[in-house]
């Protein structure tokens, strides 16, 4: 059985397996390395549809359509599509067995293990529900990777793990993270990190479709669903433009009326200018957290694929005064990262002296009584960027004399007001022998490299009560996650011989939202005369009729660009 790295992205997601004795991406059922992080449900034929083909029907079925939900990752919400109610996570181990059951065929074995890659601000509610989503896809997960470590990774092995340190900023489509990495000897010390889970090319497009609608004389908020998501695209298209132009045209098609809006690199840089501003907080931070001058850093590595935006890379150069390298590919290198590093927890003998350190993100504390002012605070025990693994203790003391019961609450943040702390759980502890004074507490909080947190209190004749270990799945129930086990188990997802039919019909479907008049009669000719075809079983003529309609839909999608 073979283990593979998987960067479970926001908007695309890559798995990597080691082949001929280096990472190698994995191809899926189009023979290409990325896969859409897109969910669809085709009530009528009872399927579930993952990757490219779900990515067409966003706009022609946006109502079962759903991306971007890795930014919901550990919240409890509910989505429901054609009536059927998935989670976040659900969502994602859709994703996950399309990835697993692409590189099986791909390698000819079953994988029994993953690396996966996560953002590296994720809380443990996040990291606790990538690992339910991979359970819930069948795949075994012992330890999660930052993703920006993951690209340190893939770069310093392209580079021979020379001694060096490095900003590693990652912006993806849903989430920026930045880190602080520096390695010596063939081990690789994250020093710091620092992000924003709710940042990235998503808004980027947000501000882009808002700008069109303004100046086309559009309410976005009242346009219906399909509008919305023709206008999206057609944004998220312009800043893929940008990318390689200085400028563009936002072009879409509202109710069978055509509108085009220019746009520039530096008119996006002036309707962009608060995300910017969102931007350089974390690296601002990380640098203040690792106390280390720009100056200290021999290279910045950018990676996600937003960060392949000239205003982005223009902007961190502005900032730091560097020029970001350009030595990784940024779609690439995390899903690489987290491949090689399933190969150093495989033992292999040409990575077996390679080490990779790992902090916390957050800091870990209890909920205490301010002594002088009698408000509840927060008491921090483990600080954030603290290597891991780490154990550390704190004495607490009773408020009362023959006290008799203890209550922690234990967090996870950097708030004083530990209301704006996430929750981790809580331990409880009763005293068998009450004393007639107050009595100190010992808390000790051990955070080990697989992100598990085991909390133990003492007293001075020592342990009470239990411990608790926490590495919770997003607080649900054994019950409950067995329910959605058999929702994804028996869920019919569409197989890799019926996708290529499917994907054109979904693409003739967008194209058709996204025309005039004229094209959509010629789409409808050619959608008609595909499916009375596919009802045959001439294969020649299949392959004749496939050939047709997608060189009709190049044509069209040629003029509308």
């Amino acid at each position: 059985m073979a283990k593979i790295g998987i960067d479970l992205g926001t908007t695309n997601s890559l798995a990597v397996c080691w082949k001929n004795n280096k990472p190698v991406l994995v191809r899926n059922s189009f023979n290409e390395t990325s896969t859409p992080s897109v969910v669809s449900v085709d009530d009528e034929n009872d399927v579930v549809m993952v990757g490219k083909v779900a990515q067409e029907r966003l706009i022609s079925h946006p109502d079962v359509s759903i991306s971007e939900f890795k930014r919901d990752m550990g919240l409890r919400k509910d989505i429901f599509l054609a009536g059927r109610e998935f989670t976040p996570e659900s969502l994602s181990a859709l994703v996950l067995k399309k990835i697993k059951a692409d590189a099986e065929e791909y390698l000819g074995e079953e994988i029994d293990e993953a690396i996966i890659s996560v953002p590296a601000y994720f809380n443990d509610s996040a990291r606790s529900a990538t690992k339910l989503a991979a359970s819930l896809a069948g795949l075994n997960v012992e330890r999660l990777i930052n993703e920006p470590s993951a690209a340190a990774l893939s770069y310093l092995y392209s580079s021979g793990f020379s001694d060096q340190t490095l900003l590693i900023i990652d912006f993806g489509g849903g989430t920026l993270d930045c880190s602080l990495v520096e390695t010596f000897d063939g081990i690789i010390e994250i020093l710091a990190v620092s992000g924003n889970n709710r940042l990235g090319g998503k808004d980027f497009n947000d501000v882009i479709a808002n700008y069109f609608c303004k100046q086309s004389n559009l309410n976005y908020n009242a346009l219906s669903p399909l509008n919305r998501s023709i206008i999206y695209k057609a944004a998220e298209l312009a800043k893929i433009n940008l990318s390689t132009s200085m400028s563009t045209n936002i072009k879409a098609n509202i109710d069978n009326q055509e509108y085009s809006v220019p746009i520039d690199n530096n008119k996006l840089i002036k309707i962009s200018s608060c995300l910017f501003a969102q931007i350089k907080a974390p690296i601002d931070k990380v640098l203040r957290d690792s106390r280390l001058k720009i100056d200290a850093i021999d290279n910045i590595i950018l990676v996600g694929g937003s960060s392949k935006m000239p205003t982005f890379r223009a902007f961190i150069k502005e900032i730091t005064g560097k020029a970001p390298s350009s030595e990784v590919n940024p779609d690439t290198a995390i899903a690489l990262g987290a491949g090689i590093f399933a190969e150093i927890k495989n033992r292999n003998q040409d990575l077996k002296d390679i080490i990779m350190t790992d902090i916390c993100p957050f800091s870990l504390g209890v909920g205490t009584l301010d002594s002088m002012t009698g408000e509840h605070i927060t008491e921090f025990i483990i600080s954030r960027n603290s290597s891991l693994p780490t154990s550390k203790i704190r004495s607490f003391y009773t408020t009362s004399p023959m006290q008799t019961h203890v209550k922690f609450d234990i967090y996870q943040g950097e708030s004083l007001i530990p209301s704006k702390n996430l929750l981790l759980g809580q331990l409880e502890v009763d005293f068998d022998n009450p004393e007639q004074k107050i009595q100190e507490i010992r808390v000790k909080m051990s955070y080990d490299i697989n992100g598990i947190l085991i909390v133990d209190v003492e007293g001075k004749s020592g342990h009470l009560g239990d411990k608790i270990i926490m590495n919770k799945d997003c607080e649900l129930s054994e019950a409950d996650i067995d329910v959605l086990r058999e929702r994804i188990k028996s869920s019919s997802v569409m197989g890799r011989n019926e996708e290529k039919n499917a994907h054109i019909i979904a693409r003739a479907e967008r194209l058709y939202e996204e025309s005039m008049d004229y094209e959509r009669h010629l789409i409808i000719a050619g959608l008609q005369k595909f499916k009375i075809t596919m009802a045959g079983n001439s294969i020649k003529d299949m392959n004749e009729a496939y050939n047709q309609l997608q060189s009709l839909l190049d044509s069209i999608e040629g003029d509308n660009e």
